[in-house]
């Protein structure tokens, strides 16, 4: 009986394996912890990273903001500056345009035919008139055709003014300015594109 073991090995080997279990137990949970930990500290990381970004980001864009508001601000005056400067060639243009417009009515108005009341708009015109003679308004329309100065005559109205003892009509006539005398104004120009 000398090989009889009577010490409760088998309680000890149990209390070990508990114990070895235990301790790999925690063991791993100390490693999935510290997994976990350092998970979450590369994405901590990741996400500041980001901010930084786009913090940075968020900067250049004001600046890009802040010159495309000033590009904004100079095509605006560039563009009031082009018309101002296309007004003053206009005028430039334009300003002898009475002068010739007044000499070549005085040369083709044939005597008995007067004017009451004249009104330019832009290069077209509008004449209210008196003619001793119908024969002296046609004289006056054709020298008007025949003119370089006016195009487009047009006899809108004429009437026999029966108050008047003489045989005289009342006339409204309506003629253009040609383009060699009086170029198209811009606000024509833009009439004509509408």
């Amino acid at each position: 009986m000398a090989h009889v073991n009577l010490l409760p090995w088998r309680e000890e080997q149990r209390q070990k394996d508990k114990k070895q279990y235990l301790g790999s137990l925690i063991f791993i949970a100390l490693i999935v912890f510290l997994a976990f930990w350092l998970l979450g500290e590369f994405i901590e990381k990741q996400i500041r990273n980001q901010e930084f970004r786009n913090n940075y980001l968020n900067q250049e864009i004001s600046i890009l903001d802040a010159q495309i508001a000033r590009i904004r601000d100079i095509k605006t005056t560039k563009s009031a500056i082009s018309q101002r400067m296309a007004l003053i060639e206009q005028l430039q243009v334009s300003r002898n345009v009475s002068p010739i417009m007044f000499d070549e009515l005085a040369r083709i108005v044939p005597n008995g035919v007067s004017f009451e009341k004249m009104s330019r708009n832009g290069n077209r015109i509008e004449l209210v008139g008196i003619s001793e003679s119908n024969n002296r308004l046609s004289s006056f329309m054709r020298n008007l055709q025949a003119s370089e100065v006016f195009t487009n005559g047009e006899l809108s109205s004429i009437k026999a003014d029966a108050a008047s003892l003489n045989a005289v009509s009342n006339f409204k006539l309506t003629f253009s300015l040609s383009a060699k005398v009086a170029p198209v104004t811009i606000d024509e120009q833009n009439e004509g594109t509408n």
